[in-house]
């Protein structure tokens, strides 16, 4: 059942009480006067590719959260001559892909033309961690909420689903689609955090990407190589680059690092 504002669903038979945020990033109580314990609403999908594939350049498609909401139109500029570049989710201004839980929960829609038709792209570039930085929290302690924010130890188990479930859509184009996988971008300032990214969602993540011959991009290196170590308090002239966002590193690995690599995959 959707509740009211349209963001968010609620099991049938129950009753949406709003408890935080608004849009996408509204968390709703979901009462059952037939239960003791509430469960918290559910994030429906939200839209993908804003535009119908190109018919005379390559196709794009990068998935992920937030983090590639900011370099996809960077990426899409550089290899314009090229490549039509788009991201699923298409929102500006939100978290995208969000979590590993709801990229799970709505890659198939994601992977589908603005008319609803499945779509092949010549590369998707996928990314997902930044949203799954909570130590043992759960749904029901309000910390993991489907659509905004995950938990460490359901991410390897779901990115192994989701890289399975691409490798199957790649052969299913007959080698049309080619995959990369971009590594979680590094978060500057604090270094347990940091080692969350690091030692535990990119050392999944590659060694998922190893075992279904996914090419992985190091975007955490790239950066780390560029700013060092956790804590760094200025890189790319910009105070609290990379905690987790950062124009200036943004130009950084469109330009130098993504691009290159996607272009390289087109080829």
């Amino acid at each position: 059942m959707s509740c009211d504002s349209g963001f968010a669903c609620c099991p049938e038979n129950t009753t949406c009480s709003l408890l935080k945020g608004e849009g996408y990033s509204s968390v709703y109580q979901c009462l059952d006067p037939q239960k003791e314990v509430d469960s918290i609403s559910l994030c429906p999908c939200k839209p993908g590719m804003p535009l119908a594939p190109s018919t005379t350049l390559k196709n794009v498609l990068i998935i992920g959260d937030s983090l590639s909401i900011g370099f996809t139109p960077l990426v899409n500029t550089q290899l314009a001559d090229v490549a039509l570049v788009q991201h699923a989710p298409w929102d500006t201004s939100d978290g995208g892909a969000e979590e590993s839980r709801y990229f799970e929960q709505c890659l198939d829609s994601w992977v589908r033309s603005p008319s609803g038709i499945l779509f092949y792209p010549d590369v998707i570039y996928f990314n997902s961690g930044m949203h799954n930085l909570g130590v043992n929290t759960t749904i029901e302690e309000g910390t993991s909420v489907n659509g905004q924010a995950g938990n460490t130890t359901e991410y390897y188990d779901q990115m192994d689903r989701i890289t399975k479930r691409l490798v199957e859509f790649a052969a299913q184009s007959g080698g049309k689609t080619k995959l990369l996988y971009g590594l979680t971008t590094p978060y500057l300032c604090t270094p347990e955090t940091d080692d969350i990214i690091n030692l535990i969602l990119n050392a999944g993540a590659s060694k998922i990407m190893g075992e279904q011959g996914v090419p992985t991009v190091n975007t955490y290196g790239a950066i780390v190589d560029k700013c060092g170590n956790a804590p760094v308090a200025n890189c790319f002239g910009v105070d609290n680059c990379y905690c987790p966002h950062c124009g200036g590193g943004y130009d950084f690995l469109a330009n130098e690092v993504i691009a290159p690599a996607i272009r390289a995959a087109l080829e």
